[in-house]
């Protein structure tokens, strides 16, 4: 009898230390489970949707600077635009004498410069000058020069020479000038009515370094009268 219990109290205390080193195997099992890596796999997948994610945030920055420097570019040659047509039609409204009237052929200067002609459609005069006599009885000339794109102004003072001509504004990619014309009480033709056509390209000279966004153009349209009509 004594026997079989010390053979029974054995066998359970070799079950019991066999149940432990068991767990104790599965634990350690577990543990190096919880203290693995991550694979080659799993980290190109990461790698690869956060180039994504930075390429998208990329592209919608580089969208919202060109748009920037687009409306920068934009606004400032409209104010420029607009105070170089201001200047124009108030020389207009104040000068005593217009010009061309009268239609012109095209021709080829001494510098070997090509001007177009001036043209006559019923009463109106479409010119690529404009020609006026202001208060102090200066010419005052007006031009298109459509080789470097610029507005250029040359004025002659009363009684004296011409001085040197100077640009008035660049990037003009066109610019027409319309007198329409009428005959006054003594059979002169004057100016009725001039209108100003101007394209402006978009002026890229500015401070922004990251622009890359394409100049746009702008188109400015203005008419007036003189305020001296015979």
């Amino acid at each position: 009898m004594i026997c079989d219990r010390r053979s029974s109290i054995f066998n359970v205390e070799r079950l019991c230390w066999k149940g432990r080193t068991r767990s104790f195997r599965r634990s350690q099992i577990v543990d190096r489970r919880c203290f693995r890596g991550f694979s080659l796999v799993e980290l190109i997948i990461a790698l690869t949707i956060t180039a994504m994610l930075l390429t998208a945030t990329m592209v919608a920055i580089d969208a919202s600077f060109q748009a920037y420097a687009a409306a920068a570019e934009s606004a400032s040659t409209q104010t420029t635009t607009r105070l170089v047509t201001h200047r124009l039609l108030s020389l207009v409204r104040t000068s005593t004498a217009h010009g061309p009237l009268l239609p012109e052929a095209e021709y080829t200067d001494g510098e070997g410069v090509t001007w177009p002609e001036v043209t006559l459609s019923g009463d109106t005069i479409s010119s690529y000058y404009l020609e006026l006599i202001d208060s102090k009885g200066d010419l005052i000339r007006i031009e298109h020069r459509a080789a470097s794109e610029e507005l250029w102004v040359t004025r002659t003072p009363f009684n004296g020479t011409a001085e040197p001509a100077q640009p008035l504004m660049g990037g003009v990619k066109s610019a027409t000038f319309f007198a329409k014309r009428r005959y006054d009480a003594d059979g002169i033709l004057v100016l009725e009515r001039a209108s100003i056509d101007l394209t402006v390209e978009a002026d890229d000279d500015n401070s922004l370094e990251l622009e890359t966004a394409s100049n746009s153009e702008i188109r400015v349209v203005a008419s007036t009268m003189p305020r001296r009509l015979n």
